[in-house]
């Protein structure tokens, strides 16, 4: 814990003396690796989905016990992204859950990034590998619901920043729109 603390004192100083946000960004030397649903991590993604709250799309909770039988299930897209960076590891601090339905439309069923890693764009390469999943699955829009709550205004903007256009009560982005993930963030997949 107490190297935690250090570390987080570190990246306070780091965009403390950045001019601007991008140039913080840019020195974090940002690396999110995204992995699928196992089970090493399915008890760590269950626990985000129960416990985040402010950047959290829908809020809907998932039991561990959903989430062993949804990563079974060829219909389901389950994973989470460690996010590291030059001061150290965050951890898994973001999840997502991603109904297929053998369609061309997947749905954005649940998507979440720890307030530990906000406002560092790490969810923006998250949705970056959707997409591009998504893509060579020949799947050509995603839907997603924004369902508001009291505490979860940090991510109301999310959808439409990232290019998700209203549609009635859900949002949809288009697969063959160009998504850009942060050039500032080394992406990996395990």
């Amino acid at each position: 814990r107490g190297v935690m603390y250090s570390q987080q004192k570190e990246r306070k100083n780091l965009e403390k003396s950045s001019s601007n946000l991008q140039d913080f960004l840019k020195n974090m030397e940002l690396k999110v690796t995204i992995k699928k649903a196992d089970n090493f991590t399915i008890p760590r993604i269950s626990q985000l989905i129960l416990k985040t709250n402010q950047f959290n799309l829908t809020t809907k909770r998932y039991q561990l016990e959903d989430i062993q039988r949804l990563s079974k299930d060829e219909d389901f897209l389950i994973g989470c992204a460690q996010v590291e960076d030059k001061f150290g590891d965050n951890g898994i601090t973001g999840a997502f859950i991603v109904q297929k339905n053998g369609t061309k439309q997947w749905i954005l069923d649940t998507f979440l990034l720890s307030c530990r890693v906000m406002g560092r764009e790490v969810e923006k390469s998250i949705l970056g590998y959707i997409i591009k999943t998504a893509k060579e699955h020949g799947v050509e829009e995603i839907i997603a619901d924004f369902i508001p709550t009291q505490k979860n205004k940090p991510i109301e903007n999310f959808l439409p920043d990232c290019g998700f256009k209203k549609e009635g009560n859900s949002w949809i982005i288009s697969i063959n729109e160009i998504f850009q993930i942060p050039d500032f963030i080394k992406v990996e997949e395990k």
